[in-house]
């Protein structure tokens, strides 16, 4: 029956149940997945058990090969990783510290079973010269099944250490599995609450965007008002220029209209003071005339200068 319900494991039973054990802390072997299944031989567990350990490295290093689902929240997914390297530090210690104990049972069972053999080829030597007695051979005999009924009893007692050690892998299991709820619920709880904590950041980051729409709003109201007081300014500082400019064309106007008519009368002053220049040299000469004798011809010349007096006069 045995037989028949081993044939039915298959390569995926075999590899699903070493990664829970490995999930759960512990170093999957041969007796550890028959006990996880229920069911199986050694024959047919080993092979499926060395390919899954040939093929663990590349799953290990393999970042997508255990990724959390997509779209998980990014703390979700460091919560995930951490808890997935912690476990994976764990069982990789436990690994260690049963491969070490295995490794040290199957050298004390390896030399056991040297010793084991080498008896039992001491003991066909004996038997060999057993026969060459009936005495010696009934003596042989006797002294064989004493130490036959010793190995019996050394096996019993081995079957009973072996059967409390499975006992206590069984209750390590268990502690292991409630451990994984626990840390399942804490999980969880965790995830509600960063649920919830991103809820109300979306809630405040909607509430900011709305308050920035409408300040923006007002600002391009404000920006509008002053670009249009700036474009009136600018119209009336352009016509404040353009009638100073005038003004100050016409000013210019004015001012050489100006300095052509000071010209004009600088010039009269200069022949009115040269005039009078002349008056007074004919004054000093009149004075000089008259305090002199009289002579015929001085009035001549007094009449021709106050005749060129006149006409000087006149064309200023």
């Amino acid at each position: 029956m045995e037989t028949l319900r081993s044939r039915g494991i298959t390569r995926d039973d075999v590899w699903q149940a070493a990664d829970s054990l490995l999930k759960a802390g512990q170093r999957p072997t041969i007796e550890r997945i028959r006990l996880h299944l229920g069911r199986g031989s050694p024959n047919t567990v080993s092979p499926h058990l060395d390919a899954w350990f040939a093929a663990l490295g590349g799953r290990i290093q393999d970042p997508e090969g255990f990724a959390p689902a997509p779209g998980c929240p990014e703390p979700v997914a460091e919560a995930a990783r951490y808890l997935w390297e912690a476990a994976l530090q764990s069982a990789r210690t436990s690994a260690e510290a049963g491969l070490a104990q295995r490794e040290a049972a199957l050298a004390a069972a390896s030399a056991a079973l040297q010793q084991e053999r080498e008896a039992l080829a001491q003991e066909r030597q004996v038997m060999r010269a057993r026969l060459e007695g009936a005495e010696a051979a009934m003596a042989e005999l006797t002294r064989a099944r004493d130490e036959a009924a010793e190995r019996a009893a050394r096996a019993e007692t081995a079957a009973a250490a072996w059967q409390q050690q499975a006992e206590a892998l069984r209750a390590e299991h268990a502690s292991a599995l409630a451990a994984r709820h626990a840390m399942q619920n804490d999980f969880d709880v965790q995830r509600a609450a960063w649920d919830q904590e991103r809820e109300t950041l979306a809630q405040r980051t909607a509430a900011n965007e709305r308050r920035m729409a409408l300040e923006l709003d007002a600002a391009r109201v404000a920006a509008r008002e002053a670009q249009a007081l700036l474009d009136a300014e600018r119209k009336a500082a352009v016509e404040r220029l353009a009638r100073a400019a005038e003004a100050a064309s016409r000013q210019g106007t004015e001012m050489t209209r100006l300095g052509q008519a000071i010209a004009v009368l600088e010039e009269r002053v200069r022949q009115r003071e040269s005039l009078l220049a002349e008056y007074r040299e004919q004054a000093g000469a009149e004075s000089a005339a008259a305090a002199a004798p009289p002579r015929r011809s001085r009035p001549a010349r007094v009449a021709l200068s106050v005749g060129k007096g006149r006409r000087r006069s006149q064309r200023l």
